[in-house]
């Protein structure tokens, strides 16, 4: 370690681990402290045991690999973040050519969404004001 950044990654590391020590000697002990120590987690794994075996390990493989595939694709989308960054770039260019070619021909070329020229609704009519008759 030669550098004051170096020593606090160290000791922030085993802080971290420490932690997650006594948490888990935390949980081991209280988990002793029952009657049936651990009865309820062997339980639910006989549970779900007994679950694979009627439905088939059809399902449990497909969990399986796409646990298995979820670091590939993170590394996917890692890698493909450039590519995006370049396509939103491209995008800002042209359209800042765009809006400057407009400005050198004197039109406006800003495509943006006005509220008060939406008309949603379709045009307003003028109601024509109905007689009353007697």
């Amino acid at each position: 370690m030669f550098t004051l950044v170096d020593f606090i990654t160290h000791i922030k590391g085993v802080e971290y681990i420490l932690s997650i020590l006594a948490i888990g000697g935390f949980l081991l002990f209280w988990e002793s402290l029952k009657p049936k120590p651990f009865g309820t987690m062997i339980t639910a794994g006989r549970e779900d045991v007994e679950y694979i075996q009627q439905t088939g390990y059809g399902d449990t493989v497909r969990n399986i690999g796409k646990i298995a595939a979820a670091p590939f694709i993170g590394l996917f989308y890692l890698a493909l973040l450039p590519v995006g960054f370049a396509c939103a770039l491209i995008i800002a260019v042209v359209n800042l050519t765009l809006k400057g070619l407009g400005a050198i021909f004197g039109k406006n070329m800003s495509f943006d969404w006005r509220p008060m020229e939406a008309y949603l609704a379709g045009k307003k009519t003028k109601k024509e004001p109905v007689e009353k008759t007697r």
